[in-house]
């Protein structure tokens, strides 16, 4: 691989031409009475953008690798602009060819700031979205690190309808107790609750689900892969529910045909 100097570089080029992509992860209703199979879904509620690198002599390049790039290199921000303006747009043309999808961005604490608040709600003006449907999802969870800039970013989004998202919740360093303490709207389980079958992890998203009905939060279940992860996310009353057994992340041209179909 390329050492990391050359590749930030490359990432850098990339950005500025345009050559990132984007995937889309549906995000399915968890009802309760839906059916079991997971091929007779109804069609997806919702879809989360994923940015993705195809390297032109590296191939793909893990999010993992350059998102941690980007952000040392201080342009991570652009990064999650550029995702979430042409995702944006793209939904857009779904919502017009009638299909309802709300949209998850995902914004890094590094940037997170009423600053980018601004840049995203003047980006829907532009374009005349809907801010309703609209979700912006904090990629670590946020309380430890959290700084007053993030809480009135939060309030500024929120203000116009746009909600926001603690991403990848594990029942660890981050409690519900400080979810509460938030201006938040939805909590993300992270796979690796999502499926577990212990007692502890039970209880790990008991408890979100639980304060989930007191403070009207959506209750999100990541790493659906098996139809035991999908029956046991409904029996801890997920509301919503995305992962690999509906598929891996899609290009926009997939989609399309996804959402034909249904």
């Amino acid at each position: 691989m390329a050492p990391p100097p050359q590749l930030t570089r490359d990432l850098r080029a990339a950005l500025s031409g345009g050559e990132l992509w984007i995937a889309f992860q549906p995000q399915y209703d968890l009802d309760p009475a839906g059916p079991v199979d997971a091929a007779a879904a109804t069609d997806p509620v919702a879809v989360e953008a994923l940015c993705r690198w195809n390297h032109t002599l590296l191939g793909a390049v893990p999010p993992d690798t350059f998102i941690p790039l980007a952000e040392a290199g201080r342009f991570l921000d652009e990064v999650d602009l550029q995702v979430f303006g042409r995702a944006t747009e793209q939904v857009l043309r779904w919502r017009e060819a009638g299909h309802a999808l709300g949209l998850s961005v995902n914004a890094s604490p590094a940037h997170f700031s009423r600053r980018y608040a601004d840049t995203i709600v003047a980006r829907l003006d532009r374009l005349g979205v809907d801010p309703a449907g609209m979700t912006v999802e904090i990629t670590e969870a946020p309380t430890p690190q959290l700084r007053p800039e993030m809480i009135t970013a939060m309030q500024a989004l929120q203000s116009v309808g746009i909600a926001i998202s603690v991403d990848d919740y594990a029942g660890g360093d981050t409690t519900v107790a400080m979810l509460e303490a938030l201006p938040i709207d939805e909590v993300k389980i992270d796979r690796s609750l999502t499926q577990r079958t212990d007692a502890e992890a039970h209880d790990a998203v008991a408890a979100v689900v639980d304060s989930s009905a007191r403070n009207g939060w959506r209750v999100v279940a990541e790493g659906i892969e098996t139809f035991a992860d999908l029956q046991r996310s409904r029996e801890r009353g997920c509301d919503l529910g995305q992962g690999y057994l509906w598929g891996l992340p899609m290009p926009s041209e997939e989609m399309d045909a996804l959402l034909a179909a249904g």
